[in-house]
Order: structure tokens, then sequence, then C-alpha cells
């Protein structure tokens, strides 16, 4: 797996400063082995903030802690100090009722209780989210990030994302650490004006997705807007 494939950018323009959101939905293997591009690049970077979300089975699966090959690669990741490890739900366009997204943030919360290692998260990546503009999707999202805010255990406070892929209107920023307003191949990305698209005002809790990245892709094109 290439690293780029999967890279995203968190838009701190502002300050300059740069996180990188990796969506890491590759089952990890034996030793973490198909996870060593991205612990790699970790370790090469240290001066780098890094969001990793991570996806067990479309969620956390049914049970707490997760197979021992996730044990053994979300203990890595945590490992490293410039890394937040993310845990996967999706809420179907706001279609999941809210005790389903209760009952897998709760699961997440468990993994911290996990002695033999350290697999906690520190925050939800909320995939399929609604971008329509209406207050029953405002409560939604309030109720799910309110709900990770109290009871995900970490040692920062915990972090919400949630992820359109699209533009969201400026009222779902309240309910959210990150939002990510554009999820496409690199084929489609254009350039600054892409992100000169957004509503004005929430550069730094915005995020892009960029993948399908041909390795001959220049990356530094991304990283430069």
């Amino acid at each position: 797996m290439q690293l780029i494939y999967l890279l995203s950018l968190l838009l701190a323009l502002p300050c300059h400063s740069l996180v990188i959101l990796v969506p890491l939905y590759l089952y990890p293997d034996t030793s973490a082995s198909a996870w060593s591009n991205i612990t790699a690049a970790i370790a090469a970077n240290p001066q780098v903030d890094w969001q990793i979300i991570v996806n067990p089975n479309s969620g956390p699966g049914t049970s707490s802690p997760p197979d021992a090959n996730y044990i053994t690669a979300i203990s890595k990741l945590n490992s490293f100090s410039n890394v937040l490890t993310v845990g996967y739900i999706a809420t179907g366009y706001t279609q999941v009722p809210y005790t389903s997204l209760t009952t897998q943030i709760d699961l997440y919360a468990q993994w911290a209780e996990y002695n033999a290692a350290n697999i906690s998260v520190s925050g939800i990546f909320f995939d399929e989210a609604s971008n329509t503009a209406a207050n029953d999707v405002y409560e939604y999202y309030q109720q799910a990030a309110d709900y990770v805010y109290s009871n995900i255990p970490s040692t920062v406070t915990p972090i919400v994302i949630l992820n359109p892929g699209a533009p969201a209107p400026a009222q779902l920023f309240d309910h959210a650490d990150t939002i990510v307003q554009y999820e496409n191949a690199f084929s489609s990305y254009k350039d600054e004006s892409t992100i000169d698209s957004f509503a004005p005002g929430f550069n730094e809790q915005t995020a892009i997705i960029v993948h399908s990245t041909p390795s001959t892709a220049d990356i530094n094109s991304l990283v430069d807007t």
C-alpha cells in the first residue's frame, strides 16, 4: 500500500500547520505488516501530527477487544507521540439509529480497559455524514459528538470528525472538531480552487481526503495548496 493512496490533509492554513488524516481500513495482518508503510512514515516524520482511522469491521465489530492482529497494530500506532488513533463509525446520513452509534462508541471506549496493550482510541470518525442544512441533522450529530466527548476515555480531549465528503453548512461545524469537505480521487482534485470553494472561516476545521493517487502524482501539489 502506498502512503499517498490514503493521504488526507487537514487545512489549518492560517498557521500553516499540517495534520495527516489516514483512513487505514486495511487489515493489519500478522505483526502489523500491512501497516508497515504507515508506521514507517510516521516514524520518519515526528514533526507531523497524524490522525489514523481504524476500522476493524465497518466499526468496532461486535465485541471488545478486537482480534490479536489489531491489538498489535493499534498498540504500535499508540506508541508514537505524534499519533491520535480514531475509531470508524458509519452514520448512514443520519439513518443509523442513535442507539447503534452509542453502542459502537461504547465498544471503542472499552478498548481503553484492555490492560495488556494500549489500544485506546482518542476520538471517533463519523463516516457517511449528512451535509443537509436541517435542525434534525444538527441535533443528530450534536448528540453523537456529545456522547463521544463524555464517554471516550482519552489522555487528550476526544476528537470528533464528520465526513460528508462535500461542503458542509456552517452550523454543522459546531458539532465537530473537523469536517471532511472534500473526498474524491486524485484525478478529480483541481488545485487551490477546490479549497477556495469551501465556505470561508472554517479552514482550521476542514479536511480533504484524496484517494486513488497514482505513484507518479506530485503529492507536493496537494500539500502546497
